[in-house]
């Protein structure tokens, strides 16, 4: 019924402070980071699509959660990638329901 002890003010102050230099620390830390990271992780993604687009073309359909499971990435990544190849040209949109999106390459659906 009495609930949690409150911190003295001392002791508030010192928290806050502590908090403050951390977040200081964490942002220079981000900003040497950033350029890094952005760069990396789009190579990394250009390299699977890439990989997607080679395996993709024997595929007679294509769904996102296939490329999620067989590549090992997050459905978001694999939606990504998959509207990309659409945009690219590879891939064809067969179906678009409420959550899913079907594909089959661009040789196929031609024929």
């Amino acid at each position: 019924m009495g609930g949690k002890k409150r911190p003295t003010l001392s002791q508030l102050a010192k928290k806050t402070e502590k908090a403050q230099q951390q977040q200081q620390q964490q942002a220079k830390g981000k900003k040497k980071e950033e350029g890094g990271s952005k760069k990396a992780a789009q190579s990394a993604f250009d390299k699977l699509l890439e990989a997607i687009s080679r395996d993709v073309q024997s595929m007679p359909v294509v769904t996102v959660y296939e490329v999620a499971s067989k590549y090992g990435v997050k459905m978001t990544v694999a939606k990504r990638a998959l509207r990309a190849l659409r945009d690219k040209g590879d891939l064809v949109l067969v179906v678009k329901g409420h959550r899913t999106e079907a594909y089959a390459p661009a040789r196929r659906a031609a024929s």
